[in-house]
């Protein structure tokens, strides 16, 4: 893959190149940068991805002057003419042959503060990818559409318009066409209502049986019918309760008490009290051991 700007930079000093690599790509540049950070080791991958890049930007700080990766990484870059592009994160000044070199001082760059150096070292990128104006672009607010628009249309090449017109393009279409029945049908319903036919656009032939049907007017809708079987189970089951009532008040009359016939029995008191006269007990309650017949013994003396 071919890159806008192959990136340089030493572990330490990951943060600040995760943000430069952020702006970098919010301006559509295609930025080599690893996440995970620098391998130990310069290898043939680092070397292919630098030499298809269209500039090499480093990072000078104290802890890329002393790192191996960053060394092997700008040597490659200094071996192919006009591909450099630096920035100091410090005041350290690196080695030879770069000490004389044109650095953009971008210490103090933040997210909140993009400092003088920053843009200068824009500007050296989008020129050599023949772009103009990045400066103007940075500086618009978020919020101002009406300035990125103008923006964008006096450079309709820039990468930025052509991401621009790809998204437009995307959401036109996602969003579906209206159909040329539904449209005929809004006309004439919005006639119907009121508007006249005067505002109402002709609808086209094939929109004529959906027409028809929405200046039809709709009777209110009824409750389903019963089916037959239900009407069926209706009429045999108001019957069947009553017959079921019917039987329960015979079975009552049936199962009523019944008096208990006269007689000698004492399992009633009505009938002990007929057969027992008053003053004695019926013999069967006696025990013969203790209620034998005889005199009467005085136990108090």
């Amino acid at each position: 893959m071919a890159y806008d700007v192959f990136l340089v930079y030493a572990n330490e000093d990951k943060d600040t190149a995760a943000l430069v690599a952020r702006r970098l790509r919010a301006l559509k540049f295609k930025v080599r940068f690893n996440k995970a950070g620098e391998k130990p080791t310069f290898d043939d991958k680092d070397a292919r991805d630098a030499l298809k890049s269209q500039s090499m930007l480093i990072l000078w700080s104290k802890d890329a002057v002393q790192s191996d990766w960053v060394r092997a990484a700008a040597s490659v870059g200094h071996s192919r003419s006009g591909m450099l592009v630096e920035a100091a994160l410090d005041k350290t000044v690196p080695y030879e042959p770069f000490r004389n070199h044109k650095r953009f001082d971008i210490s103090g760059f933040t997210p909140r503060n993009a400092v003088e150096g920053w843009y200068l070292t824009v500007e050296e990128l989008g020129r050599r990818d023949g772009r103009k104006d990045l400066r103007a672009w940075i500086d618009i607010p978020n919020k101002d559409e009406d300035a990125k628009t103008a923006w964008l249309s006096e450079h309709p090449t820039d990468p930025l318009a052509l991401h621009a017109d790809a998204l437009r393009e995307k959401k036109r279409a996602a969003k579906p066409a209206p159909a040329p029945a539904a449209a005929g049908a809004a006309a004439l319903t919005a006639s119907a209502i009121g508007q006249g036919p005067a505002t109402a656009a002709p609808a086209p032939a094939t929109a004529r049986p959906v027409a028809a049907a929405a200046t039809t007017p709709r009777k209110p809708e009824q409750p389903p019918a019963l089916e037959a079987d239900q009407t069926n189970d209706i009429e045999w089951l108001i019957p069947a309760v009553l017959a079921g009532i019917a039987a329960l008040f015979y079975l009552s009359y049936l199962n009523r008490s019944q008096p208990l016939p006269r007689g000698p029995a004492i399992a009633n008191a009505e009938f002990g009290i007929n057969v027992c006269p008053a003053g004695t007990v019926p013999s069967n309650l006696l025990p013969a051991p203790i209620l034998e017949p005889g005199p009467i013994i005085n136990d108090t003396e």
